[in-house]
């Protein structure tokens, strides 16, 4: 649920600064210190289970083009759906420091757009207690492909326009990071598994918003997130690792 909330704080920057940043919050209902109804994302399939249902050896890009042939209105669209949807959502997991982005938690719709789902390990906790998905956020090559980019980060018109989203993002979350950190700073007494480094996970969340730069700074900052982010190896490892170990 603060997870959630947070998200839902994050929308509501983006659209009050009329940013074309996508999020997709679900409704979550507490009933007990332990269990929650959680809402169902319609409409979307896991990253695993398309690739699962799709021929062997068969990457994202692949389904995605399948899905929206290249050159058509409809992909055009979906592919700046996907593009404003994975924008959002890398600033919304380095902020949070969102973990465990395996494929079977990265959904996509049936409009393009990407899908965040399953936050058990932000803030201070990861999988394991080992911090292996060190990358700012995830930005593997098949993410990329669908961007018209690659491993490398070759230029393409919409590998641009989501390194504009993600500064524009970034800049807008910067203005309003009291709102953030003050739900943050609310709960860090609650002994949430995701506190479990207590004041430091605050003082860490905002020492991320970059306050002491200045605008030029920061987007020189946040574009060396991006390029430390590009096809990392620890993400890529972490992907190959719970593919071996959990079929996902």
């Amino acid at each position: 649920l603060l997870a959630v909330q947070l998200i839902h704080t994050f929308d509501d920057i983006f659209q009050e600064a009329s940013l074309p940043l996508w999020l997709r919050p679900y409704n979550v209902l507490v009933t007990s210190n332990r269990t929650a109804m959680i809402e169902v994302v319609p409409d979307a399939l896991s990253i695993h289970t398309v690739k699962h249902r799709s021929l062997s050896g068969a990457s994202l890009s692949d389904h995605f083009f399948a899905k929206w042939p290249r050159g058509t209105p409809e992909c055009l669209t979906a592919q700046r759906n996907f593009t404003e949807s994975l924008a959002a959502y890398s600033i919304v997991c380095y902020f949070l420091q969102i973990k465990d982005r395996h494929n079977g938690n990265v959904l996509i719709d049936d409009q393009g757009h990407i899908v965040h789902i399953d936050f058990g390990f932000m803030l201070s906790n990861s999988p394991g207690g080992v911090n292996f998905e060190a990358a700012p956020f995830k930005l593997t090559r098949e993410l990329l492909e669908v961007m018209d980019s690659n491993s490398e980060g070759q230029p393409s018109e919409l590998f641009d326009y989501f390194k504009v989203l993600i500064i524009q993002g970034f800049l807008a979350c910067r203005k309003h990071h009291d709102r953030l950190l003050l739900l943050v700073r609310m709960m860090s007494k609650s002994g949430l598994p995701c506190f479990k480094a207590g004041d430091r996970a605050v003082k860490a969340m905002e020492k991320r918003f970059a306050l002491q730069l200045t605008e030029v700074q920061s987007v020189q900052m946040v574009l060396g997130l991006i390029s430390d982010s590009l096809d990392a190896w620890r993400t890529r490892q972490y992907d190959y690792y719970q593919r071996l170990l959990n079929g996902i």
